[in-house]
């Protein structure tokens, strides 16, 4: 396999999870069932499914793939983006992305082999509940203020619709592709930074200190401000997951 297809077969499994949490949270914002769930939760989701544990390992597999593809574009800088802050910044998001759906392959993997997430958990939770434990809740607050800094700036730059637009494919998918991407990096620019409140403030005043995740975001989204409003944030990652699927079909992968 070429690191052309690994790339494509990444931002694939990327967009699947991405559409299934979307899913799920939407039908528990429409009263439908499903469950306020993050990716982990999506990957759990799969293990119960029929033909689990071929759904997992495939999706274990693109998400590899993923993170491969993140950090070879790290260290590689495929899209010459050089070493100034502003490509520093942005190949710290890619290490970052790398790093976390890296990690979510694993998970599946354990999944796949009867086990859980639990011992990560634990460790997170070791850490943030030792002597120095405001300090790792801060930084990690501050990784997630990052991400959605991040995300927000992916959104409002120019590169952003440079990569589409230089792309080989319709007019058509250009515009949606656009309007996907601008409206899922939106919501996850929003869940990234409702998380890093939550990690920051349980850190600084609880005792029982712990990392703020994406089914957190949604519940604290939903108390505050309602069904509607994470309805339209599970339809940014409803989007954010097409967004993907369109990017692993039409856009170009630069490949030195």
């Amino acid at each position: 396999m070429s690191k052309e297809h690994i790339a494509r077969f990444g931002l694939s499994a990327m967009g699947f999870v991405y559409v299934l949490v979307g899913i799920l949270t939407a039908m528990t914002a429409l009263n439908w069932g499903g469950q306020k769930t993050g990716t982990k939760g999506a990957i759990a989701f799969l293990s119960d499914q029929p033909f689990g544990k071929i759904l997992l390992a495939t999706m274990a597999i693109g998400l590899f793939s993923y993170a491969f593809w993140r950090m070879y574009q790290t260290f590689y800088d495929t899209r010459d983006l050089g070493t100034d802050f502003k490509a520093l910044f942005t190949r710290g998001g890619y290490f970052t992305g790398g790093l976390f759906y890296g990690a979510l392959g694993f998970i599946a993997v354990k999944l796949l082999l009867g086990g859980g997430y639990d011992r990560q958990q634990e460790v997170i939770m070791n850490a943030l509940n030792s002597k120095y434990g405001s300090v790792f809740a801060v930084i990690f607050g501050s990784v997630l203020a990052g991400k959605a800094i991040f995300e927000i700036y992916f959104v409002i730059s120019n590169q952003f619709k440079k990569n589409v637009q230089s792309s080989e494919m319709p007019p058509k998918a250009k515009t949606t592709l656009l309007k996907f991407g601008s409206i899922g990096h939106s919501a996850r620019a929003v869940v990234f930074g409702v998380m890093s409140f939550l990690t920051i403030r349980t850190g600084l005043t609880f005792r029982n200190k712990k990392m703020s995740t994406l089914e957190d975001a949604f519940q604290f989204l939903n108390n505050e401000f309602g069904d509607v409003v994470l309805g339209v944030v599970a339809l940014g990652f409803l989007c954010f997951g097409l967004f993907m699927f369109v990017k692993a079909r039409y856009l170009y992968i630069n490949i030195r």
